[in-house]
């Protein structure tokens, strides 16, 4: 009797489903496809400016009357540039190289401030050269220190890649620089005018 009961309920139950529009298949059929919705794609890992690989780059620091190499790490990317560069040189070298006779002539004794900056925006550019503004102060500087300092400025900048550097006053007019043999400079400077100060270590 229950088992007549129950054949009577599925048959009610199967013609519940046919009047509501539901097909009734009498074995297991496959999902059609596109029947379900497809996954969202996984959006892939972008890279973030911080990730972005260190540079080092060589900096080159004053040891008695020449210039010193110094290699120092800076952050890769859109934080890297000319003005990083100055940065660099304006703290000078650490302690221990400090001990050892190595130091900077970019920074002012006297104020702590840089003598030298470059534009707000690092992509001012006169024919390709980084500008670098030299302030009024460096005229103060004995003038084998003012040519330590320039040295010290071309030689990191071109050597971190940038092809010359173009001196301007506080004024943003061209300024013309002594080299180490005493000459003025009237043209943006590269590597080769200053490296003569190179000492060999």
């Amino acid at each position: 009797m229950k088992r007549a009961i129950a054949a009577f309920a599925a048959v009610v139950a199967g013609f519940g489903l046919v009047a509501c529009g539901v097909r009734v298949d009498a074995s297991p059929q496959p999902v059609p496809s596109g029947a379900l919705p497809a996954p969202s794609p996984t959006a892939s890992p972008t890279v973030s400016p911080t990730d972005a690989p260190a540079r080092t780059v060589r900096l080159w620091f004053v040891r008695e009357d020449g210039l010193v190499p110094v290699l120092s790490e800076f952050p890769g990317g859109d934080n890297f540039g000319p003005a990083t560069i100055i940065e660099g040189l304006t703290v000078g070298p650490d302690a221990a190289q400090a001990e050892e006779g190595v130091r900077t002539v970019v920074r002012d004794p006297l104020t702590e401030q840089s003598l030298v900056s470059v534009p707000e925006d690092d992509a001012d550019t006169a024919a390709g050269s980084v500008v670098v503004i030299i302030t009024p102060e460096v005229a103060a500087l004995p003038p084998g220190e003012q040519v330590l300092m320039l040295g010290q400025v071309v030689l990191s900048i071109t050597g971190a890649g940038y092809p010359s550097v173009a001196f301007v006053d506080s004024a943003g007019s061209p300024a013309a620089v002594p080299l180490p043999g005493g000459r003025l400079l009237d043209r943006p400077a590269v590597a080769r005018d200053y490296a003569g100060l190179i000492i060999e270590i």
